[in-house]
């Protein structure tokens, strides 16, 4: 609607600002482009099981690669990502780009919530015979509705306080795919928290 009303105006020579205009078409474009290919991505995942590549992970090398990249989109916003995690090899047997979207998806997430600071904290089980990997992404924002708890990982559910679109969707999809659970609540000190459960070897 956005784009059709400014190109109509733009046609009609009704639409003062032309530069403006065709920023916003373009932005609108873009946001569009990412939409269908979010859903043509999450369409594949759920019908074409040859598009999973599983092999043995470091899991912790691979928190370390999406959470450096994330840094980067971060400190335009001032947020700060702190990453938590056991010493030694976190060794879990899973599709290394797709764990890379899923949990850049949910960190993304976070980024347009959190006041100042993200926290990723991987943890491993207790016990000898404890073979959980419990990944917890959280942040420092409002947190959830509580209307939006039961449909963070609904497609196209639009929240209360913004749009939480196909990126979690995605997400819960990937890691279900790897015998995982995601669940999201409000932390004991406020804002969102993400808790994942993976299999370790």
């Amino acid at each position: 609607m956005i784009i059709q009303s400014y190109a109509e105006g733009l046609q009609h020579a009704v639409v003062e600002d032309k530069a403006a205009a065709i920023n916003t078409i373009i932005a609108e474009t873009e946001r569009l482009r990412s939409l269908v290919e979010d859903l043509l991505y999450l369409s594949r995942l759920d019908t074409e099981e040859e598009m999973y590549r599983f092999g043995l992970l470091d899991f912790g090398d691979l928190l370390q690669h999406v959470v450096a990249r994330m840094k980067v989109l971060a400190q335009k916003d001032n947020i700060e990502i702190s990453l938590l995690q056991p010493n030694g090899d976190i060794l879990l047997y899973g599709d290394e780009e797709k764990l890379v979207r899923a949990i850049s998806n949910i960190i993304s997430n976070c980024l347009r919530f959190a006041a100042s600071t993200i926290t990723v904290q991987a943890s491993l089980g207790s016990g000898p015979s404890d073979n959980r990997l419990a990944l917890t992404i959280s942040d420092d924002g409002p947190g959830f509705a509580p209307e939006d708890l039961a449909n963070l990982f609904t497609r196209f559910y639009r929240g209360k306080n913004g749009k939480f679109g196909l990126g979690l969707a995605i997400a819960q999809t990937i890691i279900k795919k790897h015998g995982g659970s995601i669940t999201a609540k409000n932390g004991y000190n406020g804002g969102a928290c993400f808790e994942i459960c993976f299999n370790k070897l």
